[in-house]
């Protein structure tokens, strides 16, 4: 029958998530490529990043040959999206590796994610979602025929390289900010590397472990903590701190900002962490279609 596949290419990472028929991970690999770097003064996407994603594509095919994958699908996220270089890069992809590239919209992304999600948290009441990115976030809940979601030109690495403060940041979350009284009742939900990253820090972990990250609840006052520790470090001890991948030193900051920025304004006091996310959505889908 074969097994599934799932690669997510995203403004700061790539990741591949293998799955069995029955959704049993079978092979999960990330790695940093920052495909995005740069994107906000160019509006391309770099030679260097794009030979990094190629490489790594060449590894993750590997692995899927080696799992005797069957059914696949890659997404490319906001970096694509918004370059402008985008169909040279998805034609560079398939002529160089073989396998085929979807530039989801952030409808699409936001669906997966929320699907991720919910398959794999039992919860009170319908979440409100956020897909934190490298250079997007994502909001979403579903609950009936009232669907919510949006997209917002904000992320770890787009905020890192533009050095935004957290007034430019509030702004550009004001779309969801003012509709806090929608979401009063709803748990909220992080996804993404910033959110698991956090969790992994809170924990200590020196290794990377999915099923201890995957619940966790995190304070508005964990995050603040983390947040004002993370700035008081350099580069080169943040590379090497428990939790913290060394390729994520340098846009950590920011991301606990975007995320508690987000858990305040929302007038939440913590927010539940998961580790399933886009692409287990997009597993769920693959094992649909059959």
């Amino acid at each position: 029958m074969g097994n599934y596949a799932a690669i997510d290419l995203g403004t700061n990472s790539c990741r591949l998530l293998v799955a069995s028929r029955k959704k049993t991970v079978l092979a999960r690999d990330l790695q940093t490529t920052r495909l995005g770097e740069g994107l906000t003064e160019t509006g391309l996407l770099s030679e260097k990043s794009i030979r990094k994603t190629l490489q790594c594509l060449k590894q993750f095919k590997e692995t899927m040959a080696h799992c005797g994958v069957k059914d696949y699908r890659i997404v490319a996220t906001s970096a694509v999206r918004e370059s402008a270089n985008q169909e040279d890069f998805v034609r560079q992809v398939t002529k160089e590796t073989g396998l085929k590239l979807d530039v989801i919209t952030p409808e699409e992304e936001a669906y997966l994610s929320y699907r991720g999600v919910t398959e794999a948290l039992e919860l009170a009441a319908p979440p409100l979602v956020v897909d934190l990115g490298g250079g997007s976030t994502e909001f979403m809940h579903y609950e009936g025929e009232d669907r919510y979601w949006i997209s917002l030109p904000v992320g770890a690495v787009r905020a890192t390289e533009a050095n935004m403060t957290a007034d430019e940041l509030l702004r550009r979350l004001e779309p969801v900010i003012k509709l806090k009284d929608r979401f009063q009742n709803s748990p909220l939900v992080f996804v993404g590397g910033t959110a698991t990253t956090a969790v992994a820090m809170k924990l200590g972990l020196r290794e990377y472990r999915p099923e201890l990250v995957h619940g966790q609840v995190l304070a508005k006052s964990e995050l603040a903590d983390l947040y004002h520790m993370v700035k008081k470090m350099s580069l080169d001890l943040l590379r090497r701190l428990p939790g913290l991948q060394p390729e994520r030193a340098d846009i950590i900051g920011q991301g606990l900002l975007i995320v508690y920025l987000i858990v305040d304004s929302l007038g939440k006091s913590e927010t539940v962490v998961s580790e399933s996310d886009l692409l287990q959505g997009i597993i769920g889908d693959l094992s649909d279609a059959g």
